[in-house]
Order: structure tokens, then C-alpha cells, then sequence
């Protein structure tokens, strides 16, 4: 199926957007000191900087797969898949713990189940609901109330970076996902639509070179050390969203693989410049597959 929808989309070429996405620039800094930035303030110390990252904007065409039947892109050959799945979470109910934990939690976990079946055991991590600040991102580094989109090309956890997360997420129990391979799974939605407000891009994984396009990235929290990928620029890259996303539209990627050999899902939130509904909000819940 996902060859015959790629057939179609070089016949056809699908709606885009033309956008300048902010990459890690390939300065010559990263040979000799790894990119980092740190998550909590470090204003109070005149010594520490935020962050060394060097940003190099760089302009991509982000696709718009609205029309693609389900199936057109897939979680082994892409990195992700859209899904369209009804579900309880909206704007109105989506700061209820209890709902998001005891019911949405295991809508998500089923739709994975179903749709993976690969997956012997999945477990839940964690959950992030975002707002964009009205302001954003006009004012770098004033004080929010939820977190804002992130704009940087990234995925969340590199192999390493996966099993920091896994022994945060269980500490003191390393049989939990030690000598098992594992994926790290995103579910991301919009709480409210249609939504064309700073949507997600996800970006195919058979069009990066990991060799020439990746690098690890330090994620300095003040208790801890974690550790994602950012993504160097390169005309190759194929981004692709869903326009008018709705609350049911589902975008499924893989963040990490245990054994760092499966695909991984690049992805960065962009402004297409339309202004037609409020400030996106939105839920990212994330889960550990096992093999």
C-alpha cells in the first residue's frame, strides 16, 4: 500500500506549504563540543549559557497528506503513520489527570495494540498537553504557562537517550527494559479543530542521511541528563502534516529503538502563516513497545 501511494504522490504532487524551518546549524562547533541545551533557568549564574545551539534557518516544502488514504505512510518503512481514531481528550477535558490517565491512556495504548501487533507488551511514559502562548514565539523565553511548540527538527530520545528515560521513568528496576528491545512511541493530537495553528511536520525517514544529518543533542534538566537528536539541514528532506487536523486525527511516530536499527521519526512544529481558528492545543502521550 505504501508504494502505491507513493506512486500517486509523484504523479500528483500534494498541497505544500513552502517554510523556513530552524535547524542545527553545521557549524564547525559541533567537531570539537556536542550541542546541549538546558531545560530550567540558568539566568541566576552569569557563567552558564542556555544553550550552544547555532540555528541556521533553511527553507522546506511540508507536504500536506490530508488526502492520503490511511496506510500511505508506515511506522517500519517512514517512521510514522496518520491515523484517524475517535477518542475521549479535547480542550474542554484534557487538564482532567484522571480522564487522561484511566481513559484516554488506554484508548491510545489499544489503538497501538491493534494497529502494532509486533508489540508483545506496551507500557505508558508520559503525557504533555501543549498551548501556545499567543505571544509565541515573539518573545524567546517569557514565562508560559504550558509548554510552547517546538520548533527545532528533533526526536525526542536517542538509543542512549532512551534508556536514561526508561531508568527515570523505572529507577531500580533495570530488568524492566534492560536486554529487551523496545520502541518509544509518540501519539500526537490536537485538542481542538480544525487546527492549522503551528501544526506538527514529521519528516520521512528515508529521506535523511542519519550520517550527514544527525547529531546527538544533551538535554540538561537540573536533576538529570538526557539525550535527543537534532537534525542539520539538507534539501533532501521530505516534511509532511495534516491541514485542518482534527481532534480524531492521529499522528503515531517512533522516537527510539532499543537497538538503534528501526526508523525514527524526525519532527519540528512550523507556522504555515494561516490565521483562521485559536492558539493550538495539544497532547503528546508517549508509550514503550516491547518486542
Amino acid at each position: 500500500m505504501a508504494q502505491t501511494a507513493t506512486i500517486k504522490m509523484s504523479e500528483s504532487p500534494l498541497p505544500r506549504v513552502h517554510v523556513d524551518l530552524p535547524y542545527l546549524s553545521r557549524s564547525a562547533l559541533y567537531k570539537t563540543e556536542k550541542p546541549y541545551a538546558t531545560v530550567f533557568d540558568v539566568s541566576d549564574n552569569p557563567k552558564a549559557t542556555a544553550t550552544n545551539h547555532i540555528i541556521e534557518l533553511s527553507p522546506q516544502d511540508v507536504h500536506d497528506a490530508r488526502n492520503l488514504p490511511e496506510g500511505a505512510f508506515s511506522l517500519e518503512k517512514n517512521g510514522f503513520e496518520f491515523l484517524k481514531r475517535p477518542n475521549c481528550l479535547n480542550a474542554s477535558n484534557a487538564h482532567d489527570q484522571d480522564l487522561v490517565y484511566n481513559k484516554f491512556r488506554l484508548e491510545m495504548k489499544e489503538v497501538l495494540q491493534k494497529r502494532f501487533p509486533q508489540y508483545r507488551s506496551i507500557i505508558y511514559l508520559d503525557h504533555t498537553v501543549r498551548k501556545r502562548d499567543p505571544l509565541f514565539p515573539s518573545r524567546p523565553g517569557m514565562p508560559v504557562t504550558f509548554p510552547q511548540p517546538a520548533a527545532l527538527p528533533h526526536f525526542d530520545f536517542t538509543t542512549q537517550g532512551s534508556f536514561l528515560r526508561m531508568s527515570l521513568v523505572y529507577p531500580g528496576e533495570p530488568e524492566v527494559y534492560q536486554d529487551r528491545e523496545f520502541d518509544l512511541i509518540n501519539i500526537w493530537k490536537v485538542l481542538h479543530g480544525p487546527n492549522n495553528d503551528w501544526p506538527l511536520a514529521v519528516c520521512d525517514f528515508q529521506s535523511v542521511d542519519l550520517a550527514n544529518d544527525y547529531v546527538a543533542n544533551d538535554v540538561l534538566n537540573e536533576r538529570a541528563v538526557g539525550e535527543n537528536g537534532l537534525m542539520h539541514p539538507s534539501p533532501n528532506h521530505k516534511w509532511y502534516y495534516l491541514a485542518d487536523q482534527e481532534v480524531d486525527d492521529l499522528i503515531i511516530f517512533r522516537n527510539s529503538n532499543s537497538l538503534g536499527k528501526r526508523s525514527i521519526a524526525f519532527h519540528a512544529a512550523f507556522d504555515p502563516k494561516i490565521v483562521d481558528g485559536p492558539p493550538r492545543e495539544s497532547i503528546e502521550i508517549r508509550f514503550a513497545g516491547f518486542y
